[in-house]
């Protein structure tokens, strides 16, 4: 665990100086600024102080015969009401790296105000700023803590069996593989909650106290319905365009796919990379000095996803929307005005470097979905023109938070027969793109279908699918229903050989007896091979 902590170390002050992290020299005594930065982080989103390191990250170390003072001063002075108001809680550690003794001091993201030496400070970027006699910024302080954020308060009655081990290891598996000393690769679930401060431990009873952060983020998804019932997350895909979809005449179907979350933020951040990945194109780019491409719609729609995801106002029980349409992403969120974010039109550059939910974003971080604050902000601004160099941002700040991006011009994407290029489409996988394959066919009236539907020359016909239509209008409505689930079926299949029965159920917003009837009944045209997990679909004709 020593080991560990001290690769971590190391890993911090090659890092540089950002707005969770800060250098301090100390070699002899505390210095005033240490404080400053104790308040600062506690009164923004939390952090690391390494103390025995210089501001360009070399690790200098303090005088060994000091650093147990050294820590007994700093213990004493945030208990000291007289300096701290009111007294944070957190333990300095002493280590050995390389040689030489170092302080560590992880600072939590407080749940009040807190002020020092009767100042009030607070972080932006890497610098501690005293905003006391700054009426503006001193609301802005207060109004993030009060009320205390949704996130911190403590869920009555809710236990670590409420809460999704295999999360947890998604996570680990995660960190494995980009973090391999990360410390959670070695704690357990109950000591990552403690670590990241999304749980809290009674001192006088021991009890575990579990906050609304770690439902969210790990909770079972029947936990979160029993909680927050009104939790939820809608991503939907159009085959139209943003001003199309508000046309009700030309568009009265208002998607083409759709997929509903209640399970945790660490799934439906997967779950909504996915859906980026299956409907919008990819545009890949060799950056400077590098030998290896990058897929800049990842770069750039992770960032959408994860601001999404981190900065709702969870405590109003209002859905969170994805939409992507033919020409842009459209997110929605519910959220609280605040003096920083005021109500109405904002730009990029007006967004302020805070958050609602520190906590959420803090284990976003760990996981390396979120960068520094700001700097998802800074991302979409430096991948947005690699992308679509026309790209345009909008957002819209109210009872919503409105961010739309437009990363495809339709007008010159739209061949001649006014069928979309190949380049919108999205991928079938690793023998091509789709053409057609996943747009809904269009009637006489033009009118879409919300069924999914293979592209016209892959439609099977009656006889291939075994219907045969009776006389009776209520009998035909069902088998042109059943026509289009088992089309649906089929197009499907066609675009992801290993996709399961469970995941065609919910596509196609179905039940799963009633696909795996239609399968049945399909059993002349398409054939499961191997083991239930890990097997595919075979095509007979």
């Amino acid at each position: 665990m020593e080991l560990m902590k001290e690769e971590q170390f190391i890993r911090l002050s090659q890092k540089g100086e950002c707005a969770q992290i800060e250098y301090k020299t100390c070699t002899e005594q505390v210095s005033e600024s240490l404080y400053e930065t104790v308040c600062s982080f506690l009164n923004h989103s939390g952090g690391q102080i390494l103390v025995g390191v210089k501001d360009d990250g070399e690790i200098v170390g303090v005088n060994p015969d000091k650093a147990a003072k050294l820590k007994t001063d700093i213990i004493t002075s945030i208990k000291n009401k007289e300096l701290f108001v009111p007294s944070p809680y957190f333990t300095p550690e002493i280590m050995e790296i390389n040689n030489k003794t170092v302080l560590l001091l992880d600072i939590p993201c407080g749940q009040y105000v807190y002020r020092y030496n009767d100042r009030f400070w607070d972080r932006n970027g890497d610098a501690d700023i005293d905003v006391t006699d700054h009426p503006e910024l001193l609301l802005s302080l207060f109004e993030r803590k009060n009320p205390h954020l949704f996130e911190e308060r403590i869920v009555k009655d809710l236990t670590m069996n409420d809460l999704d081990h295999d999360t947890f290891q998604f996570c680990r598996n995660i960190l494995a593989v980009i973090k391999p000393g990360h410390p959670w690769l070695q704690l357990t679930d109950e000591e990552i909650l403690i670590h990241t401060h999304i749980a809290k431990k009674d001192l006088s009873s021991g009890e575990l106290g579990l906050k609304y952060a770690a439902l969210i983020l790990f909770g079972k998804e029947e936990a979160i319905e029993d909680f927050m019932p009104r939790y939820r997350f809608e991503a939907l895909f159009h085959m139209c365009t943003y001003e199309q979809y508000n046309d009700m005449k030309q568009f009265p179907n208002r998607y083409d796919d759709r997929r509903t979350m209640r399970c945790n933020l660490i799934k439906v951040y997967d779950e909504l990379t996915k859906f980026t990945e299956r409907y919008l194109p990819d545009k890949f780019y060799l950056p400077s000095g590098s030998t290896r491409r990058e897929d800049i719609r990842l770069d750039l729609f992770r960032e959408i996803i994860a601001n999404l995801c981190v900065h709702a106002d969870f405590s109003t029980g209002y859905a969170c929307f994805f939409h992507v349409f033919k020409d842009r992403v459209v997110t929605k969120n519910p959220t609280r005005l605040s003096p920083e974010n005021p109500e109405g039109e904002l730009t990029l550059q007006q967004l302020n470097n805070y958050t609602k939910n520190p906590l959420l974003v803090r284990v976003f971080h760990e996981l390396s979905w979120v960068e520094d604050m700001g700097s998802g902000t800074r991302n979409i601004l430096r991948y947005a023109p690699l992308y679509y160099p026309n790209y345009k941002v909008e957002i819209n700040n109210g009872s919503q938070f409105i961010f739309s991006i437009t990363y495809m011009d339709v007008t010159s994407k739209v061949e001649e027969n006014g069928t979309q290029n190949e380049k919108m489409a999205p991928k079938t996988g690793e023998n091509g793109t789709q053409n057609e394959e996943l747009a809904p066919k269009t009637g006489g009236n033009s009118t879409q279908n919300e069924e999914l539907a293979p592209k016209k020359s892959d439609e099977l016909n009656d006889d291939e699918l075994q219907i045969s239509l009776n006389d009776t209008h209520e009998t035909k409505k069902a088998v042109i229903k059943k026509r289009k689930r088992q089309q649906g079926i089929i197009s499907l299949i066609k675009q992801n050989k290993f996709i399961t029965a469970e995941e065609i159920a919910e596509r196609l917003d179905a039940g799963l007896r009633t696909i795996r009837r239609d399968i049945e009944e399909l059993k002349d045209l398409i054939e499961y091979v191997g083991p239930a997990k890990g097997g595919y679909w075979k095509f007979l004709k």
